[in-house]
């Protein structure tokens, strides 16, 4: 078996060269077996995985439920100080997941990319896209825009739009009391 400062760096050029924020651990063994960096016998996984758990690999990070991923560390020289999953991310924002999807397709929010895992947000990205964003659209302000004769009808409906998801996830909270009070 290669060496812990072997395998770290062979983990960060790769993130490196697929311009990605990390790797889960499973995935990162794969690279590793491809690579002649592990031996590829009964539990190769568990090797890595010690080595996360001494520090010994560069950009490691443990999420609450226990998984391991190894962070690029370029990208986040001090690591990551806190991720926040998709339904959680949407609850913060109060905005609906399929909004939050929308938002990250067309890349006003940015969700970290660690390969085939569902979208995670960074914490602080979720603030500031709420501040920058969410924020400032929420200003139904068409009222002063129409007595200037400056009516911008897409920002009108992209209100509305939010406005109306919001409500739908008001209206499910409410019937989830209701059927809990009953």
């Amino acid at each position: 078996m290669a060496n812990a400062k072997a395998i770290s760096g062979h983990i960060q050029k790769r993130l490196a060269s697929q311009k990605r924020d990390g790797v889960a651990a499973v995935e990162a063994t794969e690279w590793l077996i491809e690579a002649g960096l592990l031996r590829e016998d009964r539990q190769p996984h568990s090797r890595l995985l010690t080595l996360l758990r001494e520090g010994k690999i560069k950009g490691a990070y443990q999420f609450p439920n226990k998984r391991w991923v190894v962070v690029n560390s370029s990208l986040f020289p001090d690591g990551i100080q806190r991720v926040v999953p998709m339904k959680e991310a949407a609850k913060v924002l109060k905005i609906s997941e399929k909004s939050l999807r929308r938002f990250t397709k067309e890349e006003e929010i940015r969700a970290l990319d660690f390969g085939p895992t569902p979208p995670l947000f960074l914490e602080e990205e979720l603030r500031r896209f709420r501040a920058e964003v969410l924020d400032p659209s929420y200003e139904l302000d068409f009222v002063k825009n129409f007595k200037k004769g400056q009516m911008d009808f897409d920002k009108l409906k992209r209100q509305l739009y939010y406005l109306r998801s919001d409500i739908r996830l008001i209206v499910e909270r409410i019937e989830e009391l209701i059927r809990l009070l009953e």
